[in-house]
């Protein structure tokens, strides 16, 4: 199988295994609103948040692989509905933002859960905004190398090949960004209570198929005629 055909072979394979992905979500979202409806022990939300968390993590190592077949299939978001692009952000969601969507499903919290959670969601906020000015860096640095002085006697295979290695960072950057948002999630676990860590991965998990229904909707509209 030459080039192309391993590009498009790894990239529907993640295609595939995305599209499971999206289903088992919506099959945990209503077991988890199940349980907290059915008020079931925290032995058995404990199971079903780990297995949430877990189901994320999974997400995140699909990527890593699709990074590795088309870096910019990833981070164009196309893998996702019109309406999540909307929100996209170097391969996936702000952390900083599903923090805000999270946080007034939680209520109440303690003083020091409040304080831990904001915390929180400002050091994503710093770690986000870092990992965009890295990316605006590299975009600045990668334009410079492809307009570089034809006069400087640089012939264009090494023009290229500069250019080349400064894409190859891009990987580490989505790799980066995945890493916060798992951490993320895991930290924002260990603050709360197994009880309000069911509910936000329930508040997420309905946020995300809102997403893609508001998207199959918009897609849906009647047009105006033209």
């Amino acid at each position: 199988m030459g080039y192309n055909g391993a590009l498009n072979s790894g990239i529907t394979t993640f295609e595939m295994e995305y599209g499971h992905w999206v289903e088992e979500q919506r099959r945990q979202i209503v077991e988890l609103r199940n349980a907290l409806n059915d008020r079931v022990t925290d032995i058995e939300l404990r199971k079903l948040v780990d297995c949430g968390l877990n189901h994320y993590a999974i997400l995140f190592r699909m990527k890593a692989d699709a990074a590795r077949v088309d870096i910019f299939y990833l981070l164009s978001g196309i893998w996702r509905t019109s309406v999540e692009r909307h929100f996209h952000w170097i391969g996936g969601f702000r952390p900083s933002e599903l923090l805000n969507i999270v946080l007034p499903q939680l209520q109440p919290l303690t003083d020091q859960q409040l304080l831990d959670f904001c915390n929180l969601r400002q050091s994503s906020q710093q770690a986000e905004d870092a990992l965009s000015q890295g990316m605006d860096k590299l975009q600045q640095a990668l334009a410079l190398s492809i307009a570089a002085d034809q006069m400087s006697g640089e012939s264009f295979g090494c023009q290229m090949a500069s250019a080349l290695e400064k894409l190859e960072a891009l990987e580490s950057f989505v790799s980066q960004a995945d890493h916060l948002r798992q951490q993320t999630l895991q930290q924002m676990s260990r603050i709360l209570t197994t009880h309000q860590s069911a509910q936000g991965l329930l508040a997420l998990g309905e946020y995300f198929h809102r997403l893609r229904a508001l998207s199959s909707l918009w897609t849906a509209r009647p047009r105006k005629p033209t």
